[in-house]
């Protein structure tokens, strides 16, 4: 080989000659050694790609007799650091790798070499522009691996204090405004009817005591230990915790509840009470209608008052906390909530939550 690369000056030849074979023992190689980036059809296709990139600033380093100074701007090694960051693989890999191409180009390129007037020199070159090459390229993966990671873990905690809103107000929230609805009720009728009076003090006791259940709940990784068993009951106990006389309430639960999982019930709960405290204490309404259909396969619902009504895009635009939550708990089974609402034409809050491989344990 050293005959025919004597004296010879088109070093982008020279790289080119040696880029197949480098790249197929590249591939060998990381396959033999069992490497996680080489069971990836794309992710072998990237670290092809990025050895070829690398290869090249090797032959426009060998032309120009000098290792650039600059770096060489990649948008491939940005991009493989956010793949590799997404997919949960190790920057070890990615090091072990670039240390494996590292030894496989220089060997190869050396060879390719030897026996040129200016071996040494040309040899350095190689060694400082594969270097040069592999660790800009590291550096540019590593910035954009840790920005991927920082990024997901802001909203991580972004998608930690919603979820903590949506507990605090639907669970902490809610029984101190029942409580505190019960004690305003109780001063109403202290003096025309005592013994009314006392029932409320009674329900606000019980509100309390809901609350601070939910509390521990809450404080206790915001995850109920018992989880929710009956969503009729649990709607039912709810209703008889509020004041409902100025009104009609009908609630029907068709199905067999155990067809919707522990989670589905729970959140479904919810999203129920949180329609129906929004019906009793806002709409005016003088009948509202709860009916949930539970099958197999999904689960719909719906609150529907005939009140006052209200404009849905009025309310997203003031960032309802109890829209959101509703909402927000929808998309965590799979689900939509649908809020139809006119002003003087009532409000219908409608869930469906997709059952299908949800089937209750």
């Amino acid at each position: 080989m050293g005959g025919h690369t004597r004296g010879a000056g088109n070093f982008t030849a020279y790289v080119d000659d040696c880029r197949c074979r480098v790249l197929e023992e590249y591939t060998r190689r990381l396959e033999a050694e069992g490497s996680r980036l080489a069971r990836e059809p794309r992710v072998m296709r990237q670290l092809l790609a990025n050895a070829d990139e690398i290869l090249n600033d090797v032959a426009v380093a060998l032309e120009a007799g000098k290792v650039r100074s600059d770096d060489p701007h990649s948008r491939l090694a940005r991009d493989i650091g956010t793949d590799r960051a997404e997919a949960g693989v190790h920057p070890r890999e990615s090091l072990e790798a670039a240390s494996l191409l590292f030894g496989i180009a220089l060997e190869t390129l050396g060879d390719r070499l030897r026996g040129h007037a200016e071996y040494a020199r040309l040899f350095t070159i190689v060694v400082l522009s594969l270097e040069h090459s592999i660790s800009t390229r590291i550096r540019a993966a590593s910035a954009s691996y840790t920005s991927f990671l920082l990024n997901r873990m802001h909203e991580v905690q972004v998608e930690e204090r919603r979820r903590i809103a949506r507990e605090l107000h639907d669970r902490i929230g809610h029984g101190m405004s029942v409580a505190h609805q019960q004690l305003e009720l109780h001063e109403f009728h202290r003096s025309r009817e005592p013994a009314r009076a006392v029932v409320n003090v009674e329900l606000a006791g019980q509100a309390v005591q809901e609350t601070m259940r939910n509390l521990r709940q809450v404080t206790s990784e915001l995850h109920p230990h018992e989880p929710l068993k009956s969503l009729e009951k649990a709607l039912l106990g709810y209703l008889g915790s509020v004041d409902t006389k100025a009104m009609t309430v009908h609630l029907h639960v068709n199905g067999d509840e155990t067809w919707a999982s522990p989670e589905v019930r729970d959140e479904s709960f919810l999203i129920f009470r949180e329609a129906a405290r929004n019906a009793l204490a806002h709409s005016g309404a003088s009948v509202i209608l709860i009916r949930i259909d539970i099958a197999p396969h999904e689960l719909l619902g719906f609150v529907k008052d005939d009140g006052h009504g209200f404009c849905p895009e009025e309310a997203t635009r003031k960032q309802s906390m109890g829209l959101i939550s509703m909402r927000e708990r929808a998309q965590l089974l799979g689900g939509t909530v649908t809020v139809t609402s006119e002003p003087q034409e009532g409000t219908c809050v409608e869930l469906h939550v997709p059952l299908h491989g949800r089937l209750g344990e």
